[in-house]
């Protein structure tokens, strides 16, 4: 996996991919081997000035030498106290561009620092601020909406943020009422069967139920004489494909049998032709279930327009269910999620949380959701919005890549402070 610098939101796993995203947009560039020693070459002849940072602390140096064993630095105003393999982040402006790489401490002696060769280099289109390694006193915890609850219902590894989403069903809004009878007549015209059900002192009733409700996407079966659908058209991953269904059964399903192909070929024998389980998603609780079919009396397949409308009823009658207050707050929440952060700038940070239901862990949320969080450093507390701008899973853990987006100028210098030190701070205005 190719790692990329801190001034870059790391993305797993890019095993053959060139450019890097910065939490604005704007795109690095991964530069070359042969490339790389032209540049630090140069660079280290002309004596280019370059900045190095660690946890708290940025300082202005020369990138003074070049050679096989590592990379000089000269810091002017004598040694420093680096450690030994301490990860150190590095930039520079290169005719006109910026290049930045983290790159290891080898030695620290005598006004000079010297670092590893690093094995990945980068040059960006558009110089933000640089990530850096939070400093000890910065924390990060998460204010979900649903910190208060504690349903008696499945709870899901997808977040939904329980908003109003755009109409493009033609589905009856004005009421709850109305939008119900709506769906009805939607559903009656694609399908033999469309009705919801509420997880009300019950949960899913069979394996195509629990394994959406897990999941939070909806288990689409375009014939239940064939398989599930080997890639989803979503671009925000919407359907439950199988490679998914066979995560979710495990080596069980091998030496057993898969217990969802078997349920849908008993439903194949009722005359079940085609079905759709679309889970009602309550913040992390699925506290229902959209359920479409074609049965004997309609004999094709579903598409994906039946998708489209029972994902669009579920997340209107999801934000019905929030308007009306129809779940209170419980005094067994679990409350702020503490987030362990990777990096961070002024702008943003990458933050780590477990996954997988565990004790603190936080479902998959979506690219673009805006959530709350509370910053804490220096004895200062902040209570911002932010926005995840990325979003992926290694192992146990989910990665989100997070924007600020309400912070005011003073906040932003204030934790430009502690991020950077005395010797770099927040440019004037936000620039």
């Amino acid at each position: 996996m190719i790692s990329a610098p801190r001034g870059f939101i790391k993305a797993s796993p890019w095993p053959t991919k060139k450019y890097i995203l910065f939490l604005g947009g704007a795109v690095a560039v991964r530069i070359d081997r042969v490339e790389r020693e032209f540049i630090l070459g140069s660079a280290a002849e002309s004596k280019t000035e370059a900045r190095l940072r660690i946890a708290g602390k940025s300082m202005k140096c020369l990138l003074a030498s070049f050679s096989e064993s590592g990379i000089g630095f000269a810091m002017p105003g004598g040694p420093l106290s680096f450690t030994p393999r301490e990860l150190v982040s590095v930039s520079f402006d290169f005719r006109g561009q910026a290049v930045a790489f983290d790159a290891p401490v080898l030695k620290s002696a005598s006004g000079i620092v010297e670092l590893k060769i690093p094995e990945s280099m980068y040059r960006s289109l558009s110089r933000r601020w640089p990530r850096v390694s939070p400093p000890k006193d910065l924390t990060v915890d998460f204010l979900l909406p649903d910190s208060e609850l504690s349903l008696d219902c499945p709870e899901s590894e997808t977040w939904s943020d329980v908003e109003l989403p755009e109409l493009r069903e033609g589905l009856d809004s004005k009421s709850l009422v109305s939008l119900v009878e709506s769906f009805k007549a939607k559903a009656s015209e694609i399908a033999s069967e469309g009705r919801v059900i509420m997880y009300k002192d019950r949960g899913p009733a069979d394996i195509a139920e629990e394994i959406a409700s897990r999941l939070g996407r909806t288990l689409y079966v375009p014939s239940t004489s064939g398989a599930l659908p080997q890639s989803d058209p979503y671009p925000s991953g919407r359907i439950i494909t199988r490679e998914m269904a066979e995560e979710f059964e495990g080596p069980a399903a091998v030496a057993q049998g898969s217990k969802l192909s078997a349920y849908l070929h008993g439903r194949e024998l009722e005359g079940l032709n085609s079905g759709l389980w679309c889970p009602v998603i309550y913040y992390r609780y699925a506290v229902g279930m959209v359920l479409m079919a074609n049965g004997p009396e309609r004999r094709r397949s579903m598409d994906f327009g039946a998708v489209d409308l029972a994902w669009e009823f579920s997340r209107i009658l999801a934000w019905f269910l929030k308007r009306h207050s129809y779940f209170a707050a419980s005094d067994k929440a679990g409350g702020p999620r503490r987030g362990g952060i990777i990096d961070a700038t002024p702008a943003g940070l990458l933050a780590v949380l477990p996954s997988g239901g565990g004790q603190g862990a936080l479902p998959a949320i979506p690219q673009g959701s805006v959530i709350k969080l509370r910053l804490s450093f220096q004895g200062k507390t902040i209570i911002c919005s932010g926005k995840v701008a990325r979003r992926y899973e290694e192992g146990d853990s989910n990665f989100c890549g997070i924007a600020f987006m309400d912070l005011s100028a003073q906040d932003m210098a204030d934790l430009s402070l502690d991020l950077y030190g005395e010797d770099e701070q927040f440019p004037a205005g936000g620039a």
